[in-house]
């Protein structure tokens, strides 16, 4: 497997589609389908219950090609706020969490129904279980899924 940090993200895992090539003494990595990967990684960070943390909050964002200051009016807060929650210096509300999600969802022109949203923001539990979890992926047939 290869740890996929490049994504800022530290729990992403590669089953396979990626190369190891070495040249001079160099080890290099090719991935298959970056826009494919990076898009199957932000429907699994929008499809968990769980907060986001702020690797993913900084990751949809970039995915979403928004800056800060962008973001920041579209939320009602400085740019300075969102440079917080991705360093991880403040926490993010559920509400900004649930409302960053249907952004992206929207960017990719997905169904977004209201009521997961508010489901996301009731969920209590989903607080406890702000622990990281492995995300493992996988190319199959020319396309980068979640692992089993």
């Amino acid at each position: 497997m290869y740890h996929y940090t490049e994504s800022g993200l530290p729990n992403v895992y590669l089953v396979n589609g990626f190369t190891v090539e070495t040249l001079d003494g160099e080890e290099y990595t090719s991935i298959d389908d970056m826009n494919g990967l990076h898009k199957t990684i932000a429907n699994a960070i929008i499809d968990s219950p769980k907060p986001l943390t702020h690797q993913e909050f900084r990751f949809l964002r970039i995915e979403m090609n928004v800056s800060q200051k962008t973001l920041g009016t579209r939320f009602g807060v400085t740019e300075q706020t969102i440079a917080r929650y991705e360093k991880g210096e403040s926490s993010i509300p559920r509400t900004t969490d649930a409302v960053l999600r249907s952004l992206y969802m929207e960017s990719q022109q997905k169904n977004n129904p209201v009521s997961y949203f508010l489901d996301l923001l009731a969920d209590t539990e989903a607080q406890a279980a702000a622990q990281s979890i492995q995300l493992k992926l996988e190319e199959v047939d020319d396309h980068w899924s979640v692992a089993a």
